[in-house]
Parts: structure tokens; C-alpha cells; sequence
């Protein structure tokens, strides 16, 4: 019987060792299902009011594919449209147990920084509580710049341009999984490369808030 217990003990710890603080492997997203694209238009809104409510894996796996993900990936090309396709935007999801980087090619998330980086994700009180914060950032580097002093106002005009294409696609995803969202722009946007431990040619574009509604 103690050896049992010691078993189902070290059994519990790896578990535990191998979900917390890892990379997570996404579930295929769903591509037939959701709500028809007219419906997800009219039921598209922003909200600041959210639940602590956890999102599910599927839920997780359809939005980041929905924003950022392949889908000719034979080609390599998105679900959202890039200037020149230089697809310098990279899509990082902020959760209460870390901060990771959308690996599309493999559909998985990347650990990048273990902790709650919620907070700094944006000014207002919700942005800490909700579950989910996609963070939208513009890789210069993607780009063609190599020195964060040639970055200019038009790469970063562009980047934004792109960002809106994204965050169309969470919202209507999100509108499609009933969930709730809102875009941002108050951000203290070093101090958020800083503790994501990002590289100077890593420029923070917009935020997007996502969960439940409360």
C-alpha cells in the first residue's frame, strides 16, 4: 500500500511537472464548425466586463489558428493578409501561468516567460483579470530592418494595418466561440517587451482581451 501511494505521488508530480510551466500543444482547430460569418458580423462587439472563467484548449487552439494560423500552409500563407507577405507579426498569448509565442507551423504554444504577465499587458484594471490577452508584435526583423534605428513610422503604420486584419479575425472567432473581447492600445508597450524578454527589433503593436463575459 506505501508503495502504491509513493507510485501515484511521483505519478501526480511528473504530471504536474510536465503541464506547468511547458510548451502546450493546441488540438486541431475546428474549421467546419461556428456560427455563419453574417451572424459572427452582427454579433461582433467590444467589452470590457469579463469573467475569470478559463477558456478550453479547443477554444484557445481556434483563436490563435483564427487570427494567425496557416491556412495554405503548403505555401505558408494566413488567414490574414501581410504587406509584401513579409508576415513580420507574431502573435503572443499572455495566460495566468505564462507568456507564449503561437508556433503556427507546428500549431502549438511556446513558452517564452513563465508568470503572470497579465498585468502588463495593458492600463486598465480588466486586462489583469481576464483570461486570456493576445498580444499583437510586429517582428522588424521579419521585415528586412536589422537595426532597431532604421525602424521608421511607415514600418510601423504597416504593422498596424496588419494587426487590423488580425484582430478582425479574434473578433469574429470570438464571436463565433461566444466569447467576449476587446482590442487595446494603452499599453505601456517597453515595459511589456521588457518582461516578455523580447529583442529591441520586437516592437508591440495592440493588445486583444479575450474571455467569457462576466
Amino acid at each position: 500500500m506505501k508503495n502504491l501511494k509513493l507510485f501515484l505521488l511521483l505519478t501526480f508530480i511528473g504530471i504536474a511537472g510536465i503541464t506547468n510551466g511547458q510548451n502546450i500543444d493546441l488540438p486541431a482547430p475546428d474549421k467546419s464548425g461556428g456560427i455563419p460569418l453574417m451572424q459572427a458580423l452582427n454579433e461582433r462587439s467590444s467589452s470590457r466586463e469579463f469573467s475569470s472563467r478559463e477558456l478550453s484548449k479547443q477554444q484557445l487552439s481556434n483563436l490563435c489558428w483564427a487570427a494567425w494560423g496557416y491556412n495554405r500552409k503548403d505555401i505558408k500563407k494566413r488567414t490574414a493578409p501581410s504587406s509584401m507577405n513579409k508576415q513580420e507579426m507574431e502573435l503572443y498569448v499572455v495566460l495566468q501561468e505564462g507568456a507564449y509565442l503561437y508556433n503556427a507551423e507546428d500549431h502549438k504554444l511556446e513558452l517564452i516567460k513563465e508568470g503572470d504577465l497579465r498585468a502588463f499587458c495593458g492600463k486598465q484594471d480588466f486586462v489583469a483579470q481576464a483570461p486570456v490577452n493576445f498580444i499583437y508584435v510586429a517582428n522588424m526583423k521579419k521585415a528586412d530592418v536589422d537595426d532597431p534605428k532604421n525602424i521608421t513610422p511607415e514600418h510601423i503604420a504597416t504593422s498596424h494595418a496588419n494587426t487590423g486584419f488580425i484582430a478582425q479575425n479574434t473578433y469574429l472567432a470570438c464571436a463565433s466561440e461566444g466569447l467576449v473581447c476587446v482590442v487595446r492600445a494603452w499599453i505601456d508597450k517597453e515595459a511589456l517587451e521588457q518582461k516578455m524578454g523580447l529583442s529591441p527589433l520586437h516592437k508591440v503593436i495592440l493588445g486583444h482581451t479575450i474571455g467569457y463575459s462576466k
